[in-house]
């Protein structure tokens, strides 16, 4: 799969890029990090095998966030989006989803589709302040110490977006 050069992200040293497999290594310790409930390495290994479009932002070489997803007839499937926890709050969530958004669009996507802990509030208010909507919910979708919780579904339309990035800068 072909993606665009590589997006540069005001300040110059935050650089959103496709994830590569040499990647694994910082997304299996970011993942370990920031999850009660990580992506084990196998996992990420999949994705990365099966060329998901996925995104990493690099600051001053090291991969500090990234977003894993997949296209599915014309709906873009959120998988995973992490950010380094001591660095959460900077808004690098936000520019990895904008790009997703913009990658997304680009390759015919209609909408983009993910699921979340019902008990994972501030992803909840994440998604919302991105524009996402509630559209369901699966039932035990997630494992929960002994027990399972419950996954809310969310979706947001592509259709607004414009159909080129704005303030970003393309090498």
């Amino acid at each position: 799969m072909e993606f665009a050069p590589a997006i540069t992200l005001m300040p110059l040293e935050s650089i959103i890029r496709p994830l590569e497999a040499t990647d694994l290594e910082q997304l299996v310790a970011i993942e370990q990090d920031a999850h009660e409930h990580p992506w084990k390495e196998s996992i990420h290994l999949s994705c990365i095998e099966q060329e998901y479009p996925s995104l990493v932002l690099e600051i001053k070489g090291g991969v500090v966030a990234y977003v894993v997803f997949n296209y599915l007839y014309d709906e873009c499937n959120l998988m995973n989006i992490t950010t380094t926890p001591k660095l959460q709050g900077r808004g690098y969530a936000s520019q990895l989803m904008h790009s997703l958004y913009q990658h997304s669009k680009q390759a015919g996507m209609k909408s983009v589709l993910l699921e979340v802990r019902e008990s994972n509030q501030p992803a909840l208010s994440f998604y919302r302040k991105e524009g996402f909507e509630e559209i369901g919910r699966r039932s035990s979708y997630y494992p929960k110490d002994e027990q399972r919780e419950d996954a809310v579904v969310m979706r947001r339309s592509l259709d607004e977006l414009p159909s080129t990035p704005t303030g970003l800068l393309v090498d």
